[in-house]
């Protein structure tokens, strides 16, 4: 039977970005783990485009590159939205989420399915433009929460941490 991974069982998903792929890895030196993570989608979609011939009653179609996102909601923690200005290697850490998306900086990523497990984790890893924010609160949600998206620009790739 398939392994089915659990984020319930003591780990967690977990994402990971920077200016580098080594920054923008999980573990890696001065990479930025977004914390509180709520939920996040990987999104890996091949675009199609269908057309039609008249000597067929159905749509034929042919695959076009793929329109990639990672989109996830986390609270809104102030370092990583408005960065820790500390000097880092990692220009994401420095800016914050909301600078990095301001300035339209190309940032990596890798996101981990369940944890950094030593070798055994399944991750997607790849670099994008981070887009989407749009903080909230109320009166019913009384702390901050955005949603983030990540355009890849490029492939995702599978690996492990």
């Amino acid at each position: 039977m398939a392994a089915v991974i659990n984020v319930t069982d003591g780990s967690q998903a977990i994402i990971a970005i920077g200016n580098s792929s080594v920054t923008g890895s999980i573990g890696g030196a001065g990479s930025l783990e977004i914390p509180f993570v709520q939920d996040i989608t990987v999104n890996a979609s091949t675009g199609v485009t269908r057309y039609k011939v008249l000597d067929s009653s159905s749509e034929k179609a042919f695959t076009t590159p793929s329109t990639n996102q990672i989109t996830l909601n986390c609270l809104v923690d102030e370092a990583t939205f408005f960065g820790n200005a500390g000097g880092t290697a990692n220009k994401v850490t420095n800016d914050g989420l909301f600078g990095v998306s301001n300035d339209k900086t190309l940032l990596y990523f890798e996101v981990s399915f369940n944890g950094n497990t030593g070798g055994t984790s399944k991750t997607i890893s790849g670099q994008g433009y981070l887009s989407g924010l749009a903080p909230s609160v109320s009166m019913d949600q009384a702390v901050w929460i955005t949603p983030v998206t990540i355009e890849v620009d490029g492939d995702l790739t599978a690996g492990t941490v």
